[in-house]
């Protein structure tokens, strides 16, 4: 199965990118950068940190975290798309990168809101899925280029790492410890 829908919050965020780190067979990258920036690399949790200004784990990040992960050996370099922005409604910023490729695996980790706590989310295309879209989105070149096999197993032992952290489920979303914890204080798991 390419995804995984599970609950996480703070350490546990941590603990899912210190085992995409440690196990070192991907690169990291944010799904889009910042305006009038490069897109970013993440090479440690320190960069984590800084990028997204977590001064403590168990807080966590104040914004989602959007993620890009190419395994290595899975195909060729991503494209750094340039995305134009209206400048009216981005307070004057005209451009910014997405993060585009045929095999990539996305992580989204959602942070907690007011009005609860969404479900972070890993996926990613399939063969057959790219092959069927490979027209509609010529500029990413050949589906046939990427190692679909590859990009199916590392997908699949990170979801396995994730539900190995699991304390318990909603429906078919496991739920990490620190959702779990959050849980119990009453917020919502959306």
């Amino acid at each position: 199965m390419p995804n995984c829908d599970f609950y996480a919050a703070g350490m546990d965020h941590r603990a899912i990118l210190d085992f995409l780190l440690t196990r070192g067979e991907c690169d990291i990258y944010e799904l889009a950068s910042r305006f009038e920036q490069p897109l970013r690399r993440f090479r440690a949790l320190d960069d984590f940190e800084e990028h997204f200004a977590i001064a403590d784990w168990r807080a966590g990040s104040s914004v989602s975290m959007l993620l890009q992960l190419h395994a290595h050996g899975s195909g060729p370099p991503f494209l750094a798309r340039r995305v134009d922005l209206n400048p009216e409604s981005c307070g004057g910023a005209t451009f910014r990168y997405s993060a585009e490729g045929w095999g990539l695996v996305q992580l989204y980790l959602e942070r907690p809101r007011a009005s609860g706590l969404r479900n972070s989310h890993t996926n990613h295309n399939s063969e057959k899925r790219a092959a069927a879209w490979s027209d509609t989105l010529a500029r990413l070149g050949s589906p046939a280029d990427w190692d679909f096999a590859r990009v199916s197993s590392f997908s699949g032992r990170l979801n396995r790492f994730i539900r190995s952290l699991a304390v318990g489920k909603s429906g078919a979303r496991v739920i990490l410890p620190q959702a779990a914890a959050l849980q119990a204080r009453g917020v919502v798991l959306q």
